[in-house]
């Protein structure tokens, strides 16, 4: 005959998460990256529902391996870029853009659909500080001056000898 506490026994953590349904094992892992994202100093002005490329390039930012570039834009809020401090190229750049406000896109459940051909056909990139245009792809970012805190905006692409217009 068996012991009564043998069957009245609580089940161990194990068999607990063993029974738990997939939804719940999401849940209860956003949920304990919300929470110690939340915690730390270095982590606690990320999304809520952070990406691992997010936080790792947070670190790296508080490191000194990247350098956060503000991007401002007309009527719509900046965008804050993390990039590589060294070897990043101006098209590295447009790429963190585009993944950047991707994510925002996604954050916001917006289904707007953006060209981005269209965007670099049609504008450039400016530094404000020393007001270089980033005419060049390949051509790295640091050359044109930009550095961690940079502030860039749009500026209408126009033909040469003509003053680009700020957007």
């Amino acid at each position: 005959m068996k012991d009564l506490t043998e069957t009245n026994q609580e089940p161990t953590l194990d068999e607990a998460i063993e029974n738990l349904s997939h939804e719940d094992l999401l849940e209860i892992t956003q949920s304990s990256i919300k929470r110690l994202v939340a915690s730390d100093s270095l982590l606690s002005d990320l999304p809520v529902d952070v990406t691992p490329e997010e936080v790792l390039a947070q670190i790296a930012v508080a490191q000194g391996q990247s350098i956060t570039v503000t991007i401002l834009r007309y009527t719509e809020s900046p965008l804050s870029v993390v990039i590589p401090q060294r070897q990043t190229t101006v098209l590295d750049l447009k790429k963190a853009i585009r993944r950047h406000f991707f994510l925002k896109q996604q954050r916001q459940k917006s289904k707007t659909k953006v060209s981005w051909r269209y965007i670099w056909r049609t504008f450039w990139l400016q530094n404000i500080a020393n007001g270089k245009i980033l005419d060049n792809d390949k051509q790295l970012v640091n050359f044109y001056g930009v550095a961690n805190r940079s502030e860039l905006r749009f500026v209408k692409r126009v033909t040469k000898g003509k003053r680009p217009k700020t957007c």
